[in-house]
């Protein structure tokens, strides 16, 4: 895979490749329609996709926010700042504040801003596989629960591109969400076309509530889709999903250092002063 990839993931819709999904909707099946058996093991397009035209504005630009009311504009500050080279700054989504509900399902405003792996397995395992957004959507798409979220793509100075999803909720929610068990189905994935699993790994966070970090491992020429860390602070939640692409064989060692910054710029915007 070349490094046109990671422009085809911005101009199409919700392509699908070597720098992993859109997150799916609720409902939808993560990585489109599948590639050929006898092809490469490289997701392929979303059947339906919006062509940039030529000089136009980006259509992307004109889904509707499907969330109610405006937000919390703390969350879209507390985001890292977008990157992305040349003119794909121009293609990038601004990030967004979404206030559940969620009032359409089958919206694809989230699913553009994220990054989800194309590995796919029993509902359990989404929070890993389908990410962070996914699973706020599926189980705690509730009033009270708000998600900031954004993508950046890979910057001139060669840092991996990321998506960011930080959530704040009730604390009930928060704790469901940040360190749920792995489930033993989850481990191994033998779901066609695209088999792998979840990968957890050790860190350790001095300063957070806390933190898990893992990989959505694949097979053949991807052995790991996406490296994911999610951390917990004073009232949020939030997750870095680095895909695997090109220009860098392990993008994810750069994971601890950008959700180590994520997290501290989080922790400063939305932690009111003495708690």
């Amino acid at each position: 895979m070349t490094r046109m990839l990671a422009l085809l993931l911005v101009v199409v819709t919700v392509s699908c490749g070597v720098a992993g999904c859109a997150a799916r909707p609720p409902g939808a099946h993560a990585g489109g329609a599948p590639a050929s058996p006898a092809g490469d093991p490289t997701p392929s397009v979303f059947s339906s996709v919006m062509v940039m035209p030529a000089g136009g504005p980006n259509p992307e630009t004109a889904i509707p926010n499907p969330g109610t009311g405006s937000g919390n504009p703390l969350l879209a500050r507390a985001l890292l700042p977008q990157s992305a080279p040349g003119r794909e700054a121009a293609l990038l989504l601004p990030p967004a504040v979404v206030a559940l509900p969620d009032r359409d399902p089958h919206s694809l405003f989230i699913g553009l801003r994220q990054y989800a792996s194309p590995v796919t397995g029993p509902r359990a395992c989404d929070q890993w596989t389908a990410g962070l957004s996914s699973a706020v959507l599926r189980g705690f798409n509730l009033a009270g629960v708000q998600l900031g979220i954004e993508q950046s793509t890979q910057p001139p100075d060669g840092q991996p591109m990321f998506s960011e999803t930080i959530v704040t909720a009730p604390p009930a929610v928060l704790g469901a969400l940040a360190d749920p068990p792995l489930p033993a189905a989850c481990r191994d994935i033998t779901t066609p076309p695209y088999p792998g699993g979840v990968k957890p790994g050790t860190v350790t966070a001095p300063d957070a509530a806390g933190e898990r970090i893992f990989e959505i491992t694949g097979t053949g020429k991807f052995p790991v889709w996406q490296w994911a860390e999610v951390i917990r602070g004073n009232g949020f939640l939030l997750e870095i999903r680095i895909p695997n692409q090109s220009g860098d064989p392990e993008p994810g060692t750069a994971l601890p250092a950008i959700a180590a910054n994520a997290y501290h710029r989080a922790a400063a915007i939305l932690t009111p002063a003495g708690r």
